[in-house]
């Protein structure tokens, strides 16, 4: 879960610019989901030397694109999308960590934003530190246990159920669904399922990519306008529990904060919740498919954590933050002025040399807390003890309960390169010990 500020893959047009490479004409928009290993001749030419976000074979695995970019030009003027594209650790850090030069809000610079995106992603230092302060004291009051233990034996009893499947998708089968009973439990409401639900959760991701495909961004806009409406209907309703109502108390200690502005923020939490959640799942359960010796990593005191932050750093699924420049200055020896985009790479970042050693394999021994996975400085996730926690039970529920997966065909990547998720993971579940139910 990300609750932070997640910009889309978009930028602006600025005439007089030097670009670097010829600028693109068209964005690619596959209509369907890519392949893993799909053949390379689905191709179409591209402008963009570097880095094409919306191209096949970047959906399916991106990371050598940005490393070539990275390698290349760290901090990159990308004409297509109008923006600044920084895949160094050092300087993508820098952007997050600095509100004051690299703006969350666009208004800042004089751009208009959508009433229902006014939320805590968006804004910044000192609008932000009020909005931020109410959730993180609604945190607090959480009972984490009870969340705990029900998570245990959400996973159990999904993956045991999938073991008589042949293959199982653990996308449809566990990731959503598990992600979205947790962050809903973790809200006090319902889960809000059903296809309205889904549509307007898809438009929100796909919308995340306006700047590549215009024809996204207004669907997004009706959609979180639409799910700030249910949150707004919960927070009405005396009987919630959870986050949603300690979030309402806490606004009784806090007036200053407006209703709509706590609705567009629990709307990102719910969301984040959601979609960040069931695709850092998805991508976890593949590379396990792939990978089944790393649950050996587990043993010792601080393994279940170790890999945790691993497989956040190789396998989140957000890959993108944007934030806007509101004072010239300079990043990794580019001139940037007032009005640029700036897009930090997060995904390319986490696999810096410079800072990972042997960047794309899993380290047993981490150093916790370098990566960029959950954000830096004022933006950085609320969510991340939550990701954390679900990341570890699924660990112990694969081990505790004798579970192995194997791969029973290519996964499909879906075409959203900001918030990048798995469409299909056919998997065959296989249980040692069937009847050793583990949920505590």
């Amino acid at each position: 879960m990300r609750a932070h500020a997640v910009r889309p893959l978009t930028g602006k047009p600025q005439r007089g610019r030097v670009v670097t490479g010829p600028a693109a004409t068209r964005p690619l928009r596959p209509d369907r989901g890519v392949l893993a290993g799909e053949p390379e001749d689905v191709l179409a030419p591209h402008d963009d030397p570097y880095y094409e976000p919306l191209d096949p074979r970047v959906l399916a695995d991106p990371h050598p694109y940005y490393r070539r970019l990275r390698e290349a030009h760290p901090v990159y003027w990308h004409g297509m999308l109008g923006s600044w594209v920084v895949t160094e650790h050092a300087a993508g850090r820098r952007v997050l960590a600095d509100p004051a030069r690299y703006a969350s809000d666009f208004r800042r610079a004089g751009i208009e934003v959508p009433a229902a995106s006014v939320s805590l992603q968006r804004l910044d230092p000192p609008e932000h530190t009020g909005i931020r302060r109410l959730l993180i004291a609604a945190l607090h009051e959480l009972p984490q246990r009870a969340l705990a233990d029900r998570l245990r034996e959400t996973m159990t009893s999904r993956l045991l159920g999938l073991a008589d499947s042949c293959p199982a998708d653990l996308v449809r089968g566990f990731a959503r669904p598990v992600a979205l009973d947790t962050i809903s439990r973790y809200l006090g409401v319902q889960p809000p399922g059903g296809e309205e639900f889904e549509r307007y959760s898809n438009a929100i991701v796909r919308s995340m990519d306006a700047g590549l495909d215009p024809s996204r961004a207004e669907a997004g806009n009706e959609a979180r306008a639409k799910l700030s409406d249910l949150v707004a209907g919960w927070l009405a309703a005396e009987n919630q529990t959870g986050f949603v109502a300690a979030a309402r108390r806490a606004r009784h200690v806090r007036p200053g904060i407006s209703a709509d502005l706590l609705a567009n923020s629990l709307r990102a939490v719910l969301h984040a919740g959601y979609e960040s959640s069931s695709r850092l799942l998805g991508a976890v359960l593949l590379r396990l498919a792939r990978r089944p010796g790393l649950l050996d990593l587990l043993s010792g005191s601080d393994g279940a954590d170790d890999l945790a932050d691993e497989l956040v750093r190789l396998d989140g699924s957000v890959q993108a933050d944007g934030r806007i420049c509101v004072a010239d200055g300079e990043l990794g020896g580019q001139r940037v002025r007032r009005g640029d985009v700036v897009i930090v790479l997060l995904a390319a970042a986490n696999r810096d040399p410079a800072v990972f050693p042997s960047p794309d394999e899993v380290n047993p021994r981490p150093r916790r807390g370098l990566h960029l996975g959950f954000g830096r400085g004022a933006h950085s996730c609320l969510g991340a003890a939550l990701v954390t926690l679900q990341l570890r039970t699924l660990f112990s529920c694969l081990r505790d309960n004798g579970i192995t997966l194997t791969l029973a065909d290519c996964p499909v990547w879906e075409d959203t390169a900001t918030l990048r998720g798995l469409t299909t993971l056919p998997v065959h579940v296989s249980v040692r010990r069937k009847t050793a139910l583990r949920w505590r």
